[in-house]
């Protein structure tokens, strides 16, 4: 692969950590995680660096602020045109597949099929477990994000009460396309947008691979099954009214 970047970015296991220094050897690698967050650096190859920060004084639902903040510490060390976004709990092989993804499709951002979620049953629901992109572009993501969830921009009415949104995937995607497109949000379907910003990656060519999903207590070793999991595997399922799982 090149001119693209792994970035590890929360708390990171030393499994973890471990499997990416020995299965990307050359690739530029950047690991940020937080000052508390104790790994076994003896093995610190030359491709690696590393942002350890104090934790932010507020976590946001489900850690999004984490998130948000380890992500963007993280990028200010990427210097490559591309970058691979993953959680410091999970791990995947074979990145030259996205890398061969995101030569193919240069403007739009790749997310995986964990918990990708069709649009009539979650409103812009991407998945966070893999983004890839154009760094500038992801860059532009977290920091909108970052942005709107500070300053709590993003809500939505029932009852004549105003309810944040408490999936960081929800956050993290409507806070990108809305900066992006300013003017036409609020008038284009979302399914469209999404489709016309947004891939999805292949995850068996991933394979092997470890997913972790924190709020249901579990977690996959190569066998995530999208449509057991009520996620998406082709960014076209949003273009159809009815998701290709049950509900």
């Amino acid at each position: 692969m090149e001119n693209v970047t792994i970035l590890i970015q929360g708390k990171v296991t030393q499994e973890t950590y471990n499997f990416y220094v020995e299965a990307y050897p050359q690739t530029p690698i950047v690991v940020s995680t937080w000052s508390n967050n104790k790994l076994d650096l003896s093995y610190f190859p030359h491709n690696l660096k590393i942002v350890q920060s104090s934790l932010p004084k507020i976590c946001g639902e489900q850690n999004m602020n984490y998130q948000y903040v380890s992500t963007i510490n993280g990028l200010g060390l990427v210097n490559t045109e591309y970058v691979i976004k993953v959680r410091g709990d999970e791990y995947y092989s074979n990145f030259q597949s996205v890398y061969q993804h995101l030569k193919q499709t240069p403007d739009k951002i790749l997310s995986s099929p964990i918990f990708f979620r069709h649009f009539s049953h979650f409103k812009y629901h991407i998945s966070d477990h893999i983004i890839a992109g154009k760094t500038n572009e992801v860059k532009f993501m977290f920091g909108a994000a970052k942005y709107a969830f500070d300053n709590e921009l993003l809500y939505h009415i029932k009852d004549d009460k105003k309810y944040t949104y408490w999936e960081p995937e929800i956050n993290l995607t409507m806070g990108y396309l809305m900066a992006k497109y300013p003017n036409e949000f609020s008038q284009k379907s979302g399914p469209q947008l999404m489709y016309e910003n947004f891939d999805i990656i292949d995850l068996d060519k991933l394979k092997p691979y470890k997913v972790v999903a924190n709020i249901f207590s579990k977690y996959w070793y190569s066998d995530f099954i999208p449509a057991n999991n009520q996620s998406i595997t082709d960014i076209k399922q949003l273009l159809d009214p009815i998701p290709p799982y049950n509900l």
